[in-house]
Protein backbone atom coordinates (compact mmCIF):
# COMPACT_ATOMS: atom_id res chain seq x y z
CA UNK A 1 0.00 0.00 0.00
CA UNK A 2 1.71 3.36 -1.04
CA UNK A 3 0.70 6.37 0.32
CA UNK A 4 -0.65 9.32 -0.70
CA UNK A 5 0.62 12.50 0.44
CA UNK A 6 -2.31 15.05 0.98
CA UNK A 7 -2.07 17.81 -1.88
CA UNK A 8 -1.16 21.50 -0.37
CA UNK A 9 -3.20 24.12 -0.89
CA UNK A 10 -2.69 26.09 -4.19
CA UNK A 11 -1.15 29.52 -2.75
CA UNK A 12 -3.76 32.38 -3.00
CA UNK A 13 -3.35 35.27 -4.97
CA UNK A 14 -3.95 38.58 -3.50
CA UNK A 15 -7.26 39.98 -4.22
CA UNK A 16 -6.84 42.55 -7.30
CA UNK A 17 -9.80 45.24 -7.71
CA UNK A 18 -12.05 43.21 -9.24
CA UNK A 19 -13.14 42.24 -5.86
CA UNK A 20 -14.47 45.28 -4.67
CA UNK A 21 -15.73 46.05 -8.31
CA UNK A 22 -19.91 46.31 -9.52
CA UNK A 23 -21.33 43.25 -11.64
CA UNK A 24 -21.89 46.29 -13.99
CA UNK A 25 -18.30 47.64 -13.85
CA UNK A 26 -16.80 44.08 -14.69
CA UNK A 27 -19.19 44.06 -17.78
CA UNK A 28 -17.74 47.59 -18.89
CA UNK A 29 -14.28 46.28 -18.33
CA UNK A 30 -15.10 43.39 -20.55
CA UNK A 31 -16.96 44.91 -23.31
CA UNK A 32 -14.42 47.83 -23.75
CA UNK A 33 -13.66 46.49 -27.53
CA UNK A 34 -17.20 46.52 -28.53
CA UNK A 35 -16.85 50.92 -28.42
CA UNK A 36 -20.23 51.39 -27.60
CA UNK A 37 -20.73 50.36 -23.95
CA UNK A 38 -19.73 53.24 -21.45
CA UNK A 39 -19.70 52.56 -17.60
CA UNK A 40 -21.12 55.86 -16.10
CA UNK A 41 -20.41 56.56 -12.76
CA UNK A 42 -22.34 59.45 -10.40
CA UNK A 43 -22.25 60.31 -6.92
CA UNK A 44 -25.58 61.71 -5.76
CA UNK A 45 -26.03 63.67 -2.42
CA UNK A 46 -28.88 65.81 -1.21
CA UNK A 47 -30.12 67.26 2.37
CA UNK A 48 -32.26 64.38 3.38
CA UNK A 49 -34.13 66.85 5.77
CA UNK A 50 -35.92 68.52 3.29
CA UNK A 51 -37.65 65.41 1.96
CA UNK A 52 -41.03 65.50 2.38
CA UNK A 53 -42.26 62.52 4.13
CA UNK A 54 -43.33 58.86 2.63
CA UNK A 55 -45.04 56.35 3.60
CA UNK A 56 -43.95 54.54 0.49
CA UNK A 57 -39.99 54.77 0.90
CA UNK A 58 -38.18 56.64 -1.40
CA UNK A 59 -36.34 56.10 -4.96
CA UNK A 60 -33.41 57.39 -6.98
CA UNK A 61 -33.37 57.98 -10.36
CA UNK A 62 -30.25 58.10 -12.31
CA UNK A 63 -30.30 58.61 -15.81
CA UNK A 64 -27.70 59.45 -18.77
CA UNK A 65 -28.62 61.41 -21.59
CA UNK A 66 -26.68 63.69 -24.56
CA UNK A 67 -26.60 67.31 -23.57
CA UNK A 68 -29.01 67.79 -26.69
CA UNK A 69 -31.49 65.63 -25.29
CA UNK A 70 -32.27 68.16 -22.32
CA UNK A 71 -34.67 71.00 -22.26
CA UNK A 72 -36.47 73.68 -20.38
CA UNK A 73 -35.06 73.26 -16.62
CA UNK A 74 -32.27 70.82 -17.67
CA UNK A 75 -35.22 68.17 -17.53
CA UNK A 76 -35.14 65.49 -20.20
CA UNK A 77 -37.16 65.87 -23.06
CA UNK A 78 -40.48 63.74 -23.60
CA UNK A 79 -40.11 62.03 -25.85
CA UNK A 80 -35.80 61.11 -25.93
CA UNK A 81 -34.80 57.97 -24.14
CA UNK A 82 -32.25 58.17 -21.92
CA UNK A 83 -28.30 56.14 -22.82
CA UNK A 84 -28.87 54.82 -18.95
CA UNK A 85 -31.28 54.05 -16.62
CA UNK A 86 -31.20 52.83 -13.47
CA UNK A 87 -33.59 52.85 -10.06
CA UNK A 88 -33.01 52.07 -6.59
CA UNK A 89 -34.93 51.98 -3.09
CA UNK A 90 -33.00 54.87 -0.81
CA UNK A 91 -33.30 56.28 2.87
CA UNK A 92 -32.25 59.47 3.37
CA UNK A 93 -29.58 59.17 5.71
CA UNK A 94 -28.54 57.27 2.54
CA UNK A 95 -28.65 60.39 0.55
CA UNK A 96 -27.02 62.54 3.13
CA UNK A 97 -23.85 60.40 3.15
CA UNK A 98 -24.04 60.25 -0.88
CA UNK A 99 -24.65 57.41 -3.03
CA UNK A 100 -22.81 55.73 -5.64
CA UNK A 101 -24.63 54.59 -8.39
CA UNK A 102 -23.03 52.21 -11.83
CA UNK A 103 -25.08 52.35 -14.77
CA UNK A 104 -24.29 50.98 -18.44
CA UNK A 105 -24.91 53.11 -21.24
CA UNK A 106 -25.04 51.41 -24.70
CA UNK A 107 -24.24 54.04 -27.16
CA UNK A 108 -21.83 55.27 -29.74
CA UNK A 109 -21.33 58.54 -28.44
CA UNK A 110 -17.79 59.10 -26.91
CA UNK A 111 -18.23 62.66 -25.70
CA UNK A 112 -19.19 63.38 -22.47
CA UNK A 113 -23.09 62.58 -21.10
CA UNK A 114 -25.41 64.47 -19.07
CA UNK A 115 -26.66 63.09 -16.02
CA UNK A 116 -29.69 63.34 -14.48
CA UNK A 117 -30.98 62.32 -11.06
CA UNK A 118 -34.31 62.88 -8.51
CA UNK A 119 -35.36 61.47 -5.42
CA UNK A 120 -39.10 60.63 -5.20
CA UNK A 121 -41.67 58.94 -3.17
CA UNK A 122 -42.35 55.41 -3.95
CA UNK A 123 -40.96 51.74 -4.15
CA UNK A 124 -37.91 50.97 -7.16
CA UNK A 125 -41.09 49.01 -8.95
CA UNK A 126 -40.72 51.64 -12.64
CA UNK A 127 -40.85 49.95 -15.87
CA UNK A 128 -37.95 49.10 -17.84
CA UNK A 129 -35.28 50.14 -15.04
CA UNK A 130 -36.85 53.66 -15.03
CA UNK A 131 -36.12 54.49 -18.96
CA UNK A 132 -39.38 55.78 -19.33
CA UNK A 133 -39.47 58.04 -15.86
CA UNK A 134 -39.51 61.87 -15.75
CA UNK A 135 -39.21 63.63 -12.38
CA UNK A 136 -42.29 65.58 -11.01
CA UNK A 137 -42.32 69.39 -10.21
CA UNK A 138 -41.67 68.65 -6.72
CA UNK A 139 -38.82 66.10 -6.94
CA UNK A 140 -35.36 66.90 -5.98
CA UNK A 141 -33.50 66.89 -8.90
CA UNK A 142 -29.75 67.35 -10.02
CA UNK A 143 -28.00 67.38 -12.86
CA UNK A 144 -24.01 66.98 -13.73
CA UNK A 145 -21.77 67.21 -16.60
CA UNK A 146 -19.53 63.50 -17.09
CA UNK A 147 -16.14 63.87 -16.74
CA UNK A 148 -13.81 61.03 -18.46
CA UNK A 149 -12.13 58.92 -16.80
CA UNK A 150 -11.17 56.41 -19.26
CA UNK A 151 -12.82 55.68 -22.76
CA UNK A 152 -15.11 53.49 -20.80
CA UNK A 153 -15.71 55.60 -18.42
CA UNK A 154 -17.60 58.52 -17.05
CA UNK A 155 -18.47 59.81 -13.24
CA UNK A 156 -20.85 62.92 -12.65
CA UNK A 157 -20.85 64.69 -9.28
CA UNK A 158 -24.48 65.21 -8.51
CA UNK A 159 -26.49 67.59 -5.59
CA UNK A 160 -29.99 66.86 -5.71
CA UNK A 161 -32.13 70.55 -5.15
CA UNK A 162 -35.67 70.75 -5.27
CA UNK A 163 -36.12 72.31 -9.37
CA UNK A 164 -36.76 75.59 -9.96
CA UNK A 165 -38.96 75.20 -13.17
CA UNK A 166 -41.73 72.88 -13.59
CA UNK A 167 -42.48 70.87 -17.03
Amino acid sequence: MTSTKPKSPRPRRPLGTAAGASWVALVAATTVGIGSVHLVRAAVSADASQLAASHDGYRLIVQAYSRSSLGQGERPRSKVRPLASTQRAITPAELARGVAVDMLGIHGEKDAAVVVAWVESGRPDLEYDAFEARPAADAYYGVASTVAGSEARTLAHLVLKRPVVAS
